[in-house]
């Protein structure tokens, strides 16, 4: 009996595993996926993918079907919120895409951060709004939790902190140096940004924590809320100029002055004549005789 040879088995084909994501993808990834989970809203999902030609594309990965109209303006908020990063975005209603560093939106970037310095250099709102406990009455609530929840009110107020925390383990570079550049003066401005917040934070809870232990002792939420707030204007406006004076340009050469912290501000206020401008001399001029200039030079 003949057998037939058996045929040979062609080898299995082994599909190409696709590449690695680079690291700075990867880290731009999860950037883009914090700022527009934190844009879309309750109950829709986003997806987040490298774009084969380089860069990264958005789309809204939900069961819910989404109007046309509904995801182009979602869309947009999106390209909106991560081009403050500095990212060039372009937006329709199918899908976003995130490109790569801009020059305009870096510029745009670093003309926000000094606009909100500059904002944060008065106290006073935060002042009101801490002691005023966001609506709340100090009896509400133990103390340490209603203090928590205000600062909690505050820092979404700011609104800053929010955004730099989604950026938190992202070094940011580029291969062109004028937006290498750009960067650096970026990060810079962030990181006075987030001490500028904290000083706010800082003053929140310490304005919220006094409101609290004046209505302990006296049982009124208005006289609470009235007498640390005229306690604390001294010294909120001492921060006040301190921080311009700090920021300011040096007269002369040398170290530049310390940072203050709050607790220094506030002994800084409470210094006799803090803030008074120092009598100077008025000088004399001498008087000169008026000149007849006569009739024709008139």
């Amino acid at each position: 009996m003949s057998i037939e040879p058996r045929a040979s088995v062609a080898p299995e084909r082994v599909l190409p595993t696709p590449a690695p994501m680079a690291p700075e993808t990867a880290a731009q990834q999860r950037v883009v996926e914090r700022i527009c989970a934190r844009v879309a809203p309750a109950g829709v999902d986003v997806g987040v993918a490298e774009l084969p030609p380089g860069g990264l594309q958005v789309w809204i990965d939900t069961p819910v079907p989404i109007a046309e109209q509904e995801s182009w303006v979602l869309y947009h908020r999106m390209a909106r919120e991560v081009a403050l990063v500095g990212w060039h975005c372009e937006a329709d209603a199918d899908r976003l895409l995130v490109l790569g560093w801009s020059a305009a939106c870096l510029h745009n970037r670093v003309r926000l951060l000094q606009s909100g310095l500059r904002r944060l250099a008065d106290f006073e709102p935060t002042a009101q709004r801490a002691v005023q406990l966001d609506g709340r009455d100090p009896g509400d609530a133990p103390a340490t939790r209603l203090v928590d929840e205000v600062c909690a009110a505050i820092k979404r107020r700011l609104r800053w902190p929010e955004r730099l925390a989604e950026l938190d383990g992202f070094e940011r570079s580029s291969g062109l140096p004028h937006l290498q550049l750009l960067l650096a003066q970026v990060a810079g401005l962030e990181a006075k940004m987030a001490a500028a917040c904290e000083e706010h934070l800082v003053m929140a809870r310490v304005l919220a924590r006094a409101v609290i232990e004046h209505h302990a002792r006296h049982g009124d939420p208005a006289r609470a809320r009235r007498d640390v707030l005229a306690e604390s204007r001294r010294w909120v406006h001492a921060s006040s100029m301190i921080r311009v004076t700090a920021t300011a340009r040096p007269i002369t050469t040398g170290a530049g002055r310390p940072h203050m912290s709050l607790a220094e501000r506030r002994i800084a206020a409470s210094v006799i004549n803090h803030g008074v401008p120092r009598a100077t001399p008025v000088a004399v001029t001498p008087r000169v005789a008026p000149v007849d200039l006569g009739e024709g030079a008139r």
